[in-house]
């Protein structure tokens, strides 16, 4: 049996709904709010129906299926970032539509959908785009309008300085050049780029995105290729493009008011200029040197801090998958746990069960089943426990509360535990969040190295883990436990009281969980 809400993403004030997929008879299916079950409802008919719930994350289950939903006024505020690249003509669209909702894809980036860089609608719905790929814009509108009815978002790609070899000679003139008056592409007879202050660029990208919205697009994956990031224009005018793509977006905002807005800062450039653009997101392509899964925590924890209103996104793409699937299967938990408990959200999957590789997103994995499942527990994880690891009030307070000289959280377990990640440690850290303490584990003690672009051997749960946390109050906080992989419930712990530390002992798990310390007022 499998329970599938019929939206990536449910609005306030909007009935929820879950289809029941091949139950044998009558079913009742339990709706959670972090500890608390707030609602039953019977799926016999094939749809389990809720009344409307406050915004938030739930649970839902129903005799050992589990699943997830979440209630949000704006989607974009907790995203989970998908993606299509595939426009055959007549292609069917019911798969997409069915991961967009298992795994809680509210946002999705239509790859390569577009007819040419410079000039994205076709001069006719069947076409070939710029690398020779049959597509029919009669199936990217379906596409759209199938996501759209699973709820979530359709997003456009768009190059915001890319004309091809037939669309340059129009453009030369507002070239981006070298020092040695070579121009600036992608590929050595792919794609030049365009300088994006020049203003009759502008007139003409933003026309162009402006005509794309007719297609069914509620918004647009704005991309750039990381280099030049200073150039010359024809005249010799150096363009700072730091400076330029802050700019650019904060015009396409006021030309577009409707179109929701995502650039993409390749590998974190120029997240500090970009981080106050008029954008719904702040989205990171991550490429060598950000090498290790710390450097994952360490740029969602910066973009935070830059723009702590904004949810971040990492493009993290595991080649891993292009070899020993189950290692790297691993390789995607260790990231996933790194990324969301460290409040950030990712782009990896999308298509009808794809995962990406490489920047190419044509080229993309096909998941086998076991690998699809262990993706949907950890996207339903993330959904479910919302209002804890996306709390834009939480603070940071691991190194002032945990380790060293610190005593007001001790761990002890079988491995060494550590506020550092590094290959055979288990990796801790502590957030106080607005609902109350939150301590993440990632057993990382199977592990021989911490990138996070490399197969990873599985790992056996983790027993004998005991977490003191400093008693602040008179009466005793209470205690819940929940693993994507194990119990994605939220399990009470009974505790000890030991000096000045409630002590717990977590249960068992394999490669993450989370420990929730509730103090009720």
């Amino acid at each position: 049996m499998e329970l599938l809400p019929t939206k990536a993403t449910f609005a306030p004030g909007e009935p929820l709904e879950v289809e029941v997929r091949d139950a044998h008879g009558p079913v009742t299916v339990t709706l959670f709010r972090l500890d608390e079950a707030v609602a039953e409802a019977e799926g016999s008919d094939g749809i389990a129906r809720f009344p409307a719930q406050p915004e938030g994350g739930y649970g839902v289950e129903a005799d050992g299926a589990a699943s997830a939903l979440d209630v949000l006024a704006d989607p974009l505020s907790r995203p989970r970032y998908g993606f299509v690249s595939h426009y055959e003509a007549g292609r069917a669209t019911d798969g997409v539509a069915d991961n967009v909702r298992r795994l809680h894809l509210n946002c999705v980036q239509f790859y390569d959908w577009m007819y040419r860089h410079a000039d994205l609608l076709p001069p006719q719905d069947e076409f070939e785009d710029a690398l020779g790929r049959p597509i029919s814009l009669d199936t990217v509108r379906r596409l759209a309008a199938a996501v759209r009815e699973a709820g979530s978002l359709p997003l456009a790609y768009a190059a915001v300085y890319a004309a091809g070899r037939d669309e340059w000679p129009e453009w030369a003139d507002d070239g981006l050049y070298r020092a040695d008056g070579t121009p600036w592409t992608l590929g050595d007879d792919f794609l030049w780029n365009v300088d994006p202050t020049s203003d009759r660029w502008f007139d003409h990208f933003a026309g162009d995105l402006d005509r794309t919205l007719g297609v069914g697009f509620a918004g647009f994956h704005l991309d750039q290729y990381g280099a030049p990031k200073r150039a010359l224009r024809s005249d010799g005018t150096e363009v700072d493009l730091a400076a330029a793509f802050p700019a650019l977006i904060d015009r396409l905002a006021g030309r577009l008011p409707a179109a929701r807005l995502i650039f993409n800062n390749v590998n974190d450039f120029p997240v500090w200029s970009t981080a106050g653009a008029k954008q719904d997101a702040i989205y990171i392509e991550v490429w060598s040197p950000h090498d290790r899964l710390e450097h994952l925590a360490e740029l969602v924890a910066k973009a935070r801090l830059l723009a702590p209103e904004k949810p971040v996104i990492l493009a993290a793409y595991l080649s891993s998958y292009t070899g020993d699937e189950e290692a790297a299967s691993m390789a995607e938990r260790l990231q996933l746990a790194t990324v969301f408990s460290h409040g950030g959200a990712t782009l990896l999957h999308g298509e009808e069960r794809g995962a990406l590789t490489e920047a190419y997103y044509v080229r993309h994995k096909e998941l086998g089943p076991a690998s699809e499942d262990a993706a949907r527990r950890y996207y339903d994880f993330a959904v479910r426990y919302g209002d804890l690891l996306f709390d834009r009030d939480a603070v940071e307070v691991t190194r002032t509360h945990l380790g060293g000289v610190n005593e007001e959280i001790t761990i002890e377990a079988p491995v060494p535990a550590a506020t550092d990640c590094a290959p055979g440690v288990l990796w801790a850290r502590a957030v106080r969040t607005s609902r109350g303490l939150l301590v993440s584990l990632i057993d990382l003690s199977a592990q021989e190295d911490d990138r996070w672009d490399a197969p990873k051997r599985g790992g056996t749960e983790l027993a004998g883990v005991r977490v003191a946390v400093e008693r602040a109050r008179r009466d005793a906080p209470r205690f819940f436990a929940a693993d994507p992989e194990g119990s994605p419930s939220l399990r009470p712990l009974v505790s000890a009281h030991e000096g000045r530390h409630d002590v717990v002992e977590l249960p068992a798990f394999r490669t993450w969980s989370l420990l929730w310390v509730r103090e009720d007022g």
